[in-house]
């Protein structure tokens, strides 16, 4: 039976998770927040590996699809006609996403919405992801039950920052905020 659904719906704990490891970030772009949203970019970022893609969305999604005026010119850029030039097929894009992400638990900003678009590419191309996939503050309390604490609000991290809305970038602000906002007890 395939599971598309990359989401970790259990409990974090030093099992399955190293809070010392390497930690993995991702940002998903979409065509706009709504129930018939596609994902049109991804972006990761780890010390070792940093990378995105566009994904060229498949004409049901086009047909179909939300597409946000908005947030092609205001929020993220990218338009329809650049995902069909440079986006890579939805195959393409979860066999990448498998080869660079692996088994690890990967953050994402705010699960429901990555999760769903996610969910919504493996699904499409039929591959299962290798990966799970966790909230921020799932990381965060995972931290905090593991020996560190809170030095500064997420919330706090986030507002302080210039959001550019590209998944790479994303990516990268969420990683340097996940490493900023708690620290282990001595």
């Amino acid at each position: 039976m395939k599971i598309f659904d990359p989401r970790f719906y259990g409990n974090l704990n030093s099992s399955n998770f190293d809070v010392t490891g390497k930690l993995i970030t991702i940002d998903i772009e979409s065509s706009g927040i709504s129930k018939n949203g596609y994902p049109i970019e991804v972006g990761w970022y780890s010390k070792d590996s940093t990378g995105s893609f566009l994904i060229k969305p498949e004409p049901d999604w086009l047909e179909n699809g939300f597409w946000c005026k908005y947030a092609e010119s205001h929020v993220h850029g990218i338009t329809k006609k650049m995902l069909l030039r440079k986006g890579i097929d939805v195959v393409s894009a979860a066999n990448m996403l498998n080869e660079v992400l692996g088994d690890s638990v990967v953050v994402c900003d705010v699960v429901e919405f990555d999760g769903t678009w996610l969910t919504q590419l493996f699904a499409k191309a039929n591959v299962n992801p290798s990966f799970k996939l966790i909230g921020h503050i799932e990381l965060i309390d995972f931290k905090k039950r593991t020996g560190c604490h809170l030095i500064k609000s997420f919330s706090e991290l986030q507002n302080t920052v210039n959001k550019t809305h590209r998944a790479q970038d994303d990516a990268k602000q969420l990683h340097e905020n996940m490493l900023k906002v708690t620290e282990h007890i001595a």
